[in-house]
């Protein structure tokens, strides 16, 4: 019987192919008439575009079924069952849908006109099936701004993943009460990067969640407060010797990281907050406490370089060459082979207290809040193997919102 069942493979087999090839055959055929985009009353279009052209390494896919479907719900029948169809037809479809929902002051200024979408089965004539027509105006704003909320998230929670990574350098931080507190911010913060279709669609819920963003900014400016006046402290102290300049560098190093984590936190908070707002609230607004405490950074850090020249300069410490100057008995005893042998008149700083040093005084620039507004540009939807995808614009080129702090060289002296 074994021939029986390698006939029944084969048959198999072959009907397969020959369904997949009909598929593609059909799907090809059917890509002859190519849609032409029309713009509809609201300014809302839908066009053709070949796959090749799509810059994938752009796109964020929606996945959130509940904001997908607030996208279909914007779309014509026919537009909606090509969609469906990509889940099946993917391996052959080369084509993709480009849905465009105008920005919001367009829309205002179209004074809210709305239309209904056509019947579901009823035909479509060539020129009106590249058309896409809301069912009011709110649908289309509500649309476009939990998209661009949910890809506003997105971002905020790649960079609370990434300052896991800071975090976990304070693992030696004695002060407990301090480090927890900073550990449970972070933890509230990256909580609140969560998307949720509900809470975003719920004016309640999302002022509500504003609010608690705003209780966890208080906090954050508390915690950051306390490390400038540890860091001060430690920089007022003028009369160290070696081994307590490199207590004093160790124990400036913890307080140092976690002002640059509350920094990180504190604009994420602005974020969350503009991204919650869908647009209501300026960037302004949202980050409007975050140029202070820059500037409170950056004077820490000048005070921090001030603080390292002046004891590079008065312990002989060159940093370059990873040594510093013997003093006291230590460079009575040295001072005959000294003269034969300079390196004698110096010790060694290990690697390690060299890093912290580096480390803060390194030139380090911070993030300024960022200023693109997504919430008032036009909204592009890919639609792609069944999938939804939003393509955000493209930053301006030369864009860097990057600044110095400011650097000094230390132990940079001649003998």
């Amino acid at each position: 019987m074994e021939w029986y069942w390698i006939v029944l493979i084969v048959v198999s087999a072959a009907a397969a192919v020959g369904v997949v090839t009909a598929v593609c055959f059909a799907c090809r055929k059917k890509k002859k008439t190519k849609l032409v985009p029309v713009m509809g009353e609201d300014g809302i279009t839908v066009e053709e575009v070949p796959v090749e052209e799509i810059d994938e390494t752009g796109l964020s896919e929606i996945e959130d079924p509940g904001v997908a479907e607030r996208v279909k719900a914007l779309m014509p029948e026919a537009v909606r069952a090509e969609i469906s169809a990509g889940l099946i037809v993917s391996t052959c479809s080369k084509t993709a849908y480009k849905l465009i929902l105008p920005a919001s002051t367009k829309l205002m200024a179209a004074g809210g006109s709305a239309s209904l979408l056509p019947a579901a089965g009823a035909p479509i004539a060539a020129a009106q099936v590249g058309t896409l027509v809301a069912n009011s105006l709110s649908s289309v704003m509500s649309a476009a701004a939990v998209v661009v909320g949910q890809y506003y998230l997105r971002l905020v929670n790649q960079q609370i993943k990434k300052l896991s990574e800071s975090l976990n350098r304070l693992g030696e931080f004695q002060n407990n009460e301090f480090k927890s507190k900073v550990f449970a911010l972070h933890a509230q913060v990256a909580r609140s990067t969560t998307f949720r279709a509900e809470t975003m669609a719920n004016t309640g819920l999302r002022e509500a969640e504003i609010a608690k963003l705003d209780q966890m900014e208080h906090e954050c400016i508390e915690l950051l407060g306390q490390a400038s006046l540890m860091i001060s402290s430690y920089t007022s102290r003028t009369d160290l010797d070696y081994a307590k300049y490199v207590k004093a560098t160790s124990e400036i190093e913890n307080w140092y990281i976690s002002e640059r984590i509350l920094m990180a936190i504190l604009h994420e908070i602005a974020d969350l907050k503009f991204a919650l707002h869908l647009g209501a609230a300026s960037r302004e607004q949202c980050a409007a406490l975050i140029p202070i405490y820059e500037k409170q950074a950056e004077e820490m850090h000048r005070m921090l370089l001030a603080w390292h020249t002046y004891t590079a300069e008065k312990l002989g410490i060159k940093l370059d060459e990873s040594r510093y100057k013997r003093r006291g008995l230590d460079k009575a005893v040295h001072w005959l082979p000294g003269l034969f042998k300079k390196d004698l008149k110096y010790r060694e700083i290990p690697a390690s207290t060299v890093a912290l040093i580096e480390d803060q005084i390194a030139d380090k620039p911070s993030e300024q809040a960022e200023q693109d507004d997504l919430f008032h540009a036009d909204v592009e939807i890919i639609a792609k193997d069944g999938k939804l995808y939003y393509l955000p614009p493209e930053p301006p080129k030369g864009k860097d919102n990057r600044k110095s702090h400011g650097k000094t060289d230390v132990g940079e002296q001649t003998e």
